[in-house]
């Protein structure tokens, strides 16, 4: 609790304070490389502790109440397929994690390609309909520049390109196998509220344990 816990939820609060003063909601243009990167890595750290912090509120199911004797560490978490753990809770209590299934799968989804294959990232801008020919022309010319070793026409062209851009505040790891990407700033937040209401609902249930 204290040293799980407590430090994670603390990090989590900066890291929302962080990218909502690196890149505002309302954010249009597309912000400086440096900017995205650094919103990154927050978001990263945000997904990463918030996944640990799950486990540790198993984990002080687990300690509180005497059960870690009997259950292997590898099966210590609040999942579905976390049975030993999930069985020891109250009826109450599991129907309410049963209910946090999608939003547990989409957690796992991010922070294991996070933390085994390929990291989030915040796409630097979209192209709206109405530029996407001239943005594939812009493209066609930039590869022209590249090809005749120009590199002044490149970054020419690659500036112009650039306006033809509209920031959306999105975020995936896969092109091809992100499930859906989210638009951080809610995110964070109902990340955050959901930590918040899943500690409750523990530590009522160490509280209904031991009265």
């Amino acid at each position: 609790m204290q040293q799980g816990f407590a430090r994670r939820i603390q990090v989590l609060r900066r890291c929302i304070d962080n990218v909502f003063k690196i890149i505002p909601p309302g954010t249009v243009k597309v912000p400086s490389k440096t900017r995205l990167c650094d919103a990154q890595i927050n978001i990263q750290a945000f997904l990463a502790n918030t996944y640990g912090i799950v486990d540790n509120l198993a984990w002080i199911w687990v300690h509180e109440r005497g059960l870690s004797e009997h259950i292997p560490p590898r099966h210590v978490g609040l999942r579905k397929e976390n049975k030993s753990v999930r069985e020891s809770l109250s009826a109450e209590l599991q129907a309410y994690l049963d209910t946090m299934e999608g939003w547990f799968e989409y957690l796992a989804e991010f922070r294991h390609a996070l933390a085994h294959r390929i990291p989030v990232y915040i796409p630097p801008g979209m192209v709206p309909q109405k530029n996407v020919d001239a943005y594939n022309a812009i493209t066609m010319q930039l590869t022209d520049a590249l090809n005749q070793m120009k590199p002044r026409d490149y970054e020419r062209l690659l500036q112009e390109q650039m306006t033809l851009l509209v920031f959306q505040p999105l975020i995936a790891h896969s092109s091809k196998e992100t499930k859906a990407p989210y638009v951080f700033h809610a995110q964070l937040i109902a990340d955050f509220l959901t930590i918040e209401a899943l500690g409750e609902k523990i530590l009522e249930e160490i509280r209904r344990a031991n009265p």
